[in-house]
């Protein structure tokens, strides 16, 4: 697939509400494509979760695919929902908190929680990537 082809399906995508999806060629004559998911949310640190999470944010996650590795739509839009899957894993991890403290056993930015969630899963996700 064509990079200007591939931007220009995933300029069509929907997901769920507050999510806006973008692609934009990285540079005329790659194959590459960035996309951009901007997702409207709340800040998942612990001082938001013992207050309720009162801040409001808007948390954007970017890819870089290469366009040639995608042969139909199809091809393209499952690579595209495994990295919504990924994503949502992810922010999941950051939001999973347990008792009063609201201690985050599996939070995906600290190497305790990276370790403790990587033994409980067989195949560890692959954060970030889109293919």
């Amino acid at each position: 697939m064509e990079a200007q082809q591939a931007a220009d399906l995933i300029n069509q995508v929907s997901f769920r509400p507050g999510w806006e999806i973008q692609a934009e060629l990285m540079a005329e004559g790659t194959p590459f494509v960035i996309i951009q998911a901007s997702v409207e949310t709340v800040n998942s640190n612990r001082d938001q979760a013992l207050s309720g999470y009162p801040e409001k944010i808007l948390l954007a996650s970017t890819a870089i695919i290469s366009a040639d590795e995608y042969v139909i739509a199809d091809d393209l839009y499952a690579a595209m929902i495994q990295w919504f899957i990924d994503l949502e894993i992810h922010e999941c991890r950051e939001f999973f908190r347990v008792g009063p403290d609201k201690a985050a056993p599996f939070h995906p930015h600290r190497p305790e929680g990276q370790r403790a969630w990587d033994e409980i899963v067989r195949d560890p996700v692959s954060e970030g990537s889109a293919s």
